[in-house]
């Protein structure tokens, strides 16, 4: 019979006293996610450095969405990929922009159909950035309301209502590398 042990819950997370797995499959299986996320969080950071993000979303994006939605395992990608970011930051001022990234990577592949959003606002003397997902043009595992302040910039995949604007601008990309 499982029972949820109330007194070892950590964070208000209840850990189920019962798995239907050995404990050393589930050990690999973490150990292969964590492991994993990294290497996706490290490509992403490694393809930002030569492309341009079009192309990289591009590179990014599956050619087919067949995963099958998993709210835990998705969960556990996002907690990943912030650890991760918390270990090796992207960059003083925050790390929305390579979290952003990865998550899309992940959640494409399990079937989320989310989108990419770059953002901006005016400060005082400069302009900052923002960079999120949403589904169903809802904030996507994105922590607090601050992407509500931002001024959308880009979006991918494009919305046929822009005219493919951001299609062109990748095959144009793709033309000039070619070319090159």
């Amino acid at each position: 019979m499982c029972t949820l042990d109330l007194e070892t819950a950590d964070a208000g997370i209840l850990i189920e006293a019962c798995y239907t797995e050995p404990i050393m499959i589930r050990l690999v299986k973490k150990y292969w996610t964590v492991l994993r996320v990294g290497l996706v969080v490290l490509w992403v950071r490694l393809l930002l450095r030569v492309k341009s993000l079009p192309l990289v979303l591009d590179r990014l994006n599956p050619r087919s969405m067949t995963g099958r939605l998993d709210e835990a395992v998705m969960g556990d990608l996002v907690y990943y990929v912030d650890r991760w970011l918390q270990l090796f930051p992207y960059n003083e001022k925050g790390n929305c922009f390579p979290r952003s990234l990865a998550l899309y990577w992940f959640a494409r592949r399990l079937g989320y159909p989310v989108l990419f959003h770059c953002g901006v606002r005016k400060e005082v003397s400069n302009l900052d950035g923002h960079a999120w997902l949403t589904l169903d043009r809802q904030p996507f595992h994105e922590t607090g309301q601050h992407w509500q302040r931002f001024t959308v910039t880009f979006s991918y995949p494009p919305d046929p209502a822009a005219g493919g604007r951001q299609d062109s601008a990748i095959r144009r990309q793709d033309n000039k590398t070619a070319m090159s």
